[in-house]
């Protein structure tokens, strides 16, 4: 009984030590290079932001209004080809897509959102 229980207690410690550390989204690729990206949303609705790659879009998360958020995720995300952020307010207008991304390996974005949307302004640096 006690070995069963030792048993069950590494694997539990094994299994969470798997999930320690690590940025949402994924965090950074084996080569090292994570993308930051900062969501500051200045709007009266809160907003789930997405990563758009082509078709492909994945969710990176929620900005709640009047609040920020940062987005860690590996950099190889953004793939070779066309890379955009779409904000989709919640229970709100259309979601609003920004310009592509022109980001390099060690760079970060911010985007603030305003409260109309189309007003929003993307920042790389």
């Amino acid at each position: 009984m006690h070995t069963r229980t030792a048993f069950l207690g590494m694997v539990s410690a094994l299994s969470l030590s798997g999930c320690a550390g690590r940025a949402p989204g994924g965090g950074a690729d084996p080569g090292g290079h994570a993308l930051a990206v900062e969501i500051e949303n200045r709007g009266w609705s809160d907003v789930v932001i997405y990563l758009v790659r082509g078709s492909s879009v994945a969710r990176l998360g929620t900005v709640g209004s009047l609040r920020s958020e940062t987005f860690v995720f590996p950099y190889r995300r953004l793939g070779a080809g066309e890379a955009r952020l779409r904000a989709r307010p919640v229970g709100g207008p259309a979601p609003f897509t920004s310009e592509q991304l022109q980001v390099r390996p060690g760079q970060s974005v911010k985007w603030m959102l305003e409260s109309d949307l189309s007003r929003s302004f993307l920042a790389v640096y």
